[in-house]
């Protein structure tokens, strides 16, 4: 603990961990307009003790079957790739036979 000239102390926080810096953290990906919309609607239901909520529900299933949408989309993607990928090794060796 230091003792400064003005009469405060500066008090240190032995419970305060070590700061760290985390460059793994990946940040949520941004929610569509209608889950935004259905989560307000869930919430002001909440104010009024609504608790469950349909459209809280609804906007997670939304939110589920928009991260399916993207993970089929990538796995198409992945899946062209291959097929463009495979179509030019195929037309390589016909060229080489037809060298022969």
């Amino acid at each position: 603990m230091d003792i400064n000239t003005h009469g405060f102390e500066k008090e240190e926080n032995e419970h305060a961990g070590v700061k760290q810096v985390y460059n793994d953290i990946t940040p949520r990906q941004p929610q569509s307009e209608m889950v935004v919309a259905l989560k307000k609607m869930a919430g002001n239901k909440y104010l009024f003790k609504c608790i469950d909520s349909f459209e809280w529900k609804a906007a997670e299933y939304i939110i589920e079957l928009e991260q399916q949408l993207r993970n089929e989309k990538e796995i198409n993607d992945h899946l062209w790739k291959s097929l463009t990928q495979i179509e030019k090794q195929r037309d390589y060796a016909l060229e080489e036979l037809s060298k022969k």
